[in-house]
Formats: C-alpha cells, sequence, structure tokens
C-alpha cells in the first residue's frame, strides 16, 4: 500500500491549489485594506504596514505577486514534496487569517 506522500500529484491540481492561495491573498488583501481604511485594525506585519502607508497599490501588488510567482514556478518545474507541504501550510496560514478577517467583521457589524 502506497503511502499519501508517494502518489503523484497532478500538476492541474497544485496550479489550482495555487490558484485558492491567490484568491486568499486577495481576500487578505481587500479585507485588511478595508479594516485600515475604517480604522478597525492595524497591520501587524511592519514591513508590509510601511509599503500599505507609502502606497496601497504597490500593497496589492505585493499581495497579489507572491502567489503568481508560486503559481509561475509550480508551472515550470516538478514540485517536490517540499514545496506541496510549504504550499498546504500557506493554504492553512492564509485560512486562518480569513477566519480572523470575518471574526473582526462580524464583531463591527455587531456593534455598529
Amino acid at each position: 500500500m502506497e503511502t499519501a506522500n508517494a502518489l503523484p500529484i497532478s500538476k492541474d491540481h497544485l496550479l489550482n491549489t495555487c490558484f485558492l492561495l491567490f484568491c486568499l491573498c486577495m481576500l487578505d488583501a481587500i479585507f485588511t485594506d478595508l479594516g485600515i481604511r475604517y480604522g478597525h485594525i492595524e497591520e501587524a506585519n511592519p514591513f508590509v504596514r510601511s509599503l500599505y502607508d507609502m502606497n496601497v497599490i504597490a500593497f496589492y501588488l505585493l499581495k497579489a505577486s507572491l502567489p503568481i510567482l508560486l503559481f509561475m514556478l509550480m508551472h515550470y518545474m516538478k514540485p517536490s514534496l517540499l514545496i506541496r507541504n510549504l504550499l498546504v501550510v500557506a493554504l492553512i496560514v492564509y485560512t486562518f487569517i480569513i477566519f480572523i478577517h470575518v471574526s473582526w467583521i462580524i464583531i463591527v457589524i455587531a456593534f455598529i
């Protein structure tokens, strides 16, 4: 019997996973932008906060460029087990971040 790590994963599956990561990153960017604009949250990452303060478009470009770069790498390279595992970790982290954003949105709406 083969383990899950030994089973091949199709490149289409990995590219779809990269697209999901892109969507989560953009949701994070949109929620973060709205939260900062309306004074409900502050950006915790000092580098991203300074980038946001300098130029909001650059903030969005940075948020979009990282998953796009990963998407391009996955398209042209054979993904290793390490890359696949890091992709899963990134999805878990961004899913957690989206839940945090949704929770503060619920809190803000409840107190309006």
